[in-house]
């Protein structure tokens, strides 16, 4: 996509957002590889507190971008339910066990270093019922510890920012 195209497309999900929520877009996530302009036009746009264009970590980190640091939570594709329409999980159970023992061994290392983990959902493919059925059961799993925080990544970014504020 050209840069005017790719500058407009962002104006306007922006404004979109806004006009259907009512509140302002707090971070962009371009569902599709992003260009090599997308993070310094997100930056350029403005009023964003994060982007999530980003597979290469487990953990939030600070980049320069158009001269100004922003930060990037990376997004995790492997705890994604997209994989049920890619056959990698059959039923609910293999993705609650999937996401089970993931959580489980970041929960396990996060007793001596931070972990978090990102889980892709999307209502068309875990909202029917045998898939909801798996979610809620990862979830009850999950609440059962102590020290869990389940958050939106908006969330991430204000933790973040207060206990890691951005270099220089």
């Amino acid at each position: 996509m050209e840069e005017t195209e790719e500058r407009d497309q962002i104006a306007r999900a922006v404004a979109l957002i806004q006009e259907t929520t009512g509140k302002p877009t707090e971070g962009w996530y371009c569902r599709y590889a992003p260009s090599e302009n997308t993070r310094r036009l997100v930056v350029e746009n403005g009023g964003f507190l994060y982007d999530s264009d980003a597979y290469n970590d487990e953990l939030p980190y600070w980049v320069a971008a158009s001269g100004k640091p922003h930060l990037v939570i990376p997004y995790s594709l492997t705890t994604n339910d997209v994989k049920f329409g890619r056959g990698v999980f059959g039923p609910g159970e293999d993705f609650f066990a999937f996401l089970r023992d993931s959580f489980d061994l970041l929960y396990e290392e996060g007793a001596e270093h931070p972990r978090m983990m990102s889980i892709g959902l999307h209502m068309r493919i875990t909202g029917h019922p045998g898939r909801a059925a798996a979610l809620t059961r990862f979830i009850e799993h999950i609440l059962s510890r102590d020290r869990v925080w389940v958050c939106r990544r908006a969330d991430i970014a204000r933790h973040w920012m207060a206990q890691f504020p951005a270099p220089g």
